[in-house]
């Protein structure tokens, strides 16, 4: 409302520089205003009166479409039904401000339009010959944006969005796509148009180059109004990277490129070795005869804005395996043979005996060195061949198998076998032992180193046909053997009696 109040403000001091007189009766109204179909036109207006040196409290004002039409009275029964609701007196008729609006614009509002004064006690008064003209367009003007022809990334800049309008009490809404700080202001133009400008400042990046910045103009609610500028942001170069072919054979040539994203674009490039070494300064090297050993290559890029480098390119380079000096077998049990094969693309590897193929037990990859591992046993022959192959050739090599560290191996085991047999045959003698029957007859001499028997006819009748022996037990802590008389008919009987006869199982 303050921008609308100053703006008007501004319009009628433009008005009284174009004023005519008539008598006294002074009016300052433009012949013409353009007005946009559904949107509001503010017509300008100041008048004045001769006085004489008294003061007048009542006014009426009136306007009129043609010479008979009211479109507007503060008594609305007299408004012509089609402005009915539409019209309404902005200025104040004692501060001898006549200025008119009028809402909802249609097709048919166009054409002449005039202000008449009452004063009470006084006159009346028509301006017919300062009537104004109101015009009408279906569509509103693109806004223009202005902006720098370049900017620079990282660094702030002011852009301006301008649109034209004739409805300074509901001016356009403006909106930007870009974020940033906004500022805006109306200015009376010619014709009772109005200029609203919307400034914003942002800092633009890279990522904004060649982006459209647009600005969009809200009218009314059913029409919005857009237009853009593309922007051209100035920044160091970026995402420099070295560009060759993905493979290239050992000995032959390659040439690589370097590309960046910059603007403006790059003005010169150099090429560096791994040690920092300025090798050319161009956009493309040839490398001739590239070897496994090639070092990486960077490149750097400068435009106006500053530089850039890529990070170190190193060539894919192919070539045939190459066995190590390192690869070879131990003594050690179990014997493991390493075969160490230097190749890109990684190689595949066959061991070879002289009669048959062995896989190996383990692969470890460490850049273009791959470690093949073969573990043997018993019955491992003398030699075997490490045979690597890839898609650039092939290599052979043959490992001597060291076998004194197995034949240490052999009496070690054969002696643990050995001593293990004979702990589970003493095992097995010592289980059956156990298992024999009880002693039968023991003779065992008496405190007195003598042979002590038992007395015949202790011994049962069952016991004598059986010729079984009989054990008596003397005393509990006293194991006493005694031997055994025989009755006549038994073998033994015939023996001769100083003969101690002992039964010991």
């Amino acid at each position: 409302m303050v921008v609308f109040q100053s703006c008007l403000f501004a319009y009628i001091l433009y008005l009284r520089a174009c004023s005519a007189s008539d008598n006294g009766w002074n009016a300052k109204i433009p012949k013409s205003v353009l007005g946009l179909s559904g949107s509001c036109v503010v017509i300008p207006c100041t008048w004045d009166y001769p006085s004489q040196g008294k003061t007048y409290k009542e006014f009426t004002g009136i306007w009129y479409k043609g010479d008979s039409d009211i479109i507007y009275h503060k008594d609305t029964s007299q408004v012509n039904s089609k402005f009915k609701d539409r019209t309404s007196l902005l200025g104040n008729l004692r501060q001898k401000n006549c200025t008119l609006k009028i809402s909802s614009l249609q097709p048919d509002d166009t054409g002449q339009y005039m202000f008449r004064i009452e004063i009470k006690d006084l006159d009346s008064f028509s301006y017919r010959e300062k009537k104004v003209s109101i015009t009408l367009k279906d569509s509103p003007d693109l806004p223009t944006i202005s902006v720098d022809e370049e900017v620079t990334s990282q660094r702030e800049v002011t852009a301006t969005c301008v649109v034209s309008h004739s409805c300074p009490s509901d001016p356009p809404h403006l909106t930007w796509s870009h974020k940033g700080t906004t500022t805006s202001h109306s200015q009376l133009q010619e014709d009772g148009q109005w200029k609203l400008t919307s400034s914003l400042t942002f800092t633009p990046s890279r990522e904004d180059h060649n982006k459209h910045l647009s600005c969009a103009a809200d009218i009314t609610p059913a029409k919005t109004v857009s237009n853009n500028k593309k922007l051209k942001v100035k920044y160091p170069p970026y995402n420099v990277n070295v560009q060759s072919k993905s493979q290239v054979k050992e000995n032959e040539s390659i040439e690589l490129n370097c590309s960046s994203d910059s603007y403006p674009p790059v003005h010169s490039f150099q090429w560096f070795s791994s040690t920092g070494s300025l090798l050319e300064s161009r956009s493309t090297y040839r490398f001739n005869n590239v070897t496994r050993h090639t070092e990486a290559i960077s490149c750097t890029a400068t435009n106006t804005e500053g530089k850039n480098s890529s990070g170190p390119h190193k060539l894919n380079v192919l070539y045939p395996p190459e066995i190590k000096t390192g690869s070879s077998c131990d003594s050690e049990t179990p014997i493991v043979c390493v075969c160490i094969v230097d190749s890109n693309p990684p190689s595949e590897v066959k061991w070879l005996g002289p009669s048959s193929t062995f896989p190996s037990s383990s692969v470890e990859q460490n850049g273009s060195l791959t470690i093949f591992t073969l573990q043997g046993w018993l019955g491992f022959p003398d030699t075997v061949h490490c045979s690597a192959s890839n898609s650039e050739g092939n290599s052979v090599v043959t490992l001597s198998v060291p076998h004194h560290g197995l034949i240490i191996y052999l009496v070690v085991a054969i002696g643990a076998f050995v001593v293990i047999v004979v702990v589970i045959s003493v095992c097995v003698a010592k289980k059956r032992c156990g298992q024999r029957p009880a002693q039968s007859v023991l003779d065992v001499k008496n405190d007195h180193n003598e042979l002590k028997t038992t007395p015949k006819s202790n011994i049962s009748s069952q016991e004598q046909q059986n010729n079984e022996l009989y054990t008596t037990i003397e005393e509990p802590d006293q194991s006493v053997y005694k031997n055994f008389e025989c009755d006549d008919g038994y073998p033994s009987c015939e023996q001769d009696e100083d003969e101690a006869v002992y039964a010991n199982t």
